[in-house]
């Protein structure tokens, strides 16, 4: 289930480590975030701000292992700009997603469907192909169409920042490990011999 939330944090040591979906490493209030999806004018703003001083971050978090997106950035030092991630309203993503998503569906649709609906005919294999040419044709549309509403719905909660709810960057984060401290050696234990006795 996909989650919107906000916090006031210090973003620092960003790294790209995916040139091609904009994804970067960070640090977060001190503890280690792996995968962050953001535009380029956020990342610029978050390098140049101030780090003394804490931003409002904007999260969304679309689950499935997928990375951890800032929406938006309100900077410590610009109380009434707010910096939105312009990918995620943008109409033409929107539409190749759909589109992406609707035609993946189609196919595995003919991948998995083709051998049993075939099947089933038998000997009149070809009569099989206007039905399973429909299903397929249903399934995608159906997908895409989810896919699109999905979309929408996310565009519309970036519409009202303000009605996010604050968050806990716990789960997305981890501490970062400190190296231990090495052992002090131990005292060396004092052996006491008894003499030996004397042998008559």
């Amino acid at each position: 289930m996909p989650k919107f939330f906000y916090t006031d944090c210090v973003i620092t040591d960003l790294k790209q480590i995916d040139f091609r979906r904009d994804e970067f490493s960070a640090r977060i209030n001190g503890r280690t975030a792996k995968r962050l999806a953001m535009s380029n004018e956020i990342y610029y703003s978050l390098f140049d701000a101030d780090r003394s001083a804490k931003s409002r971050v904007w999260f969304y978090a679309p689950g499935f292992k997928k990375a951890l997106v800032i929406a938006a950035v309100q900077p410590a030092d610009q109380q009434h700009n707010v910096l939105r991630n312009r990918s995620l309203n943008s109409p033409y993503k929107m539409l190749f997603r759909t589109l992406l998503v609707g035609l993946f569906a189609w196919f595995a649709t003919w991948a998995l469907m083709a051998v049993p609906v075939l099947s089933w005919y038998g000997a009149n294999a070809q009569k099989g192909v206007p039905l399973l040419q429909t299903l397929s044709i249903q399934i995608g549309a159906g997908v895409a169409a989810l896919c699109f509403a999905y979309w929408l719905w996310v565009r519309a909660k970036m519409d009202k920042l303000d009605k996010w709810q604050s968050g806990d960057l716990g789960p997305y984060t981890q501490a970062i490990k400190t190296s231990a401290e090495p052992a002090l050696p131990s005292k060396p234990a004092t052996v006491t011999q008894t003499p030996a006795e004397l042998v008559e």
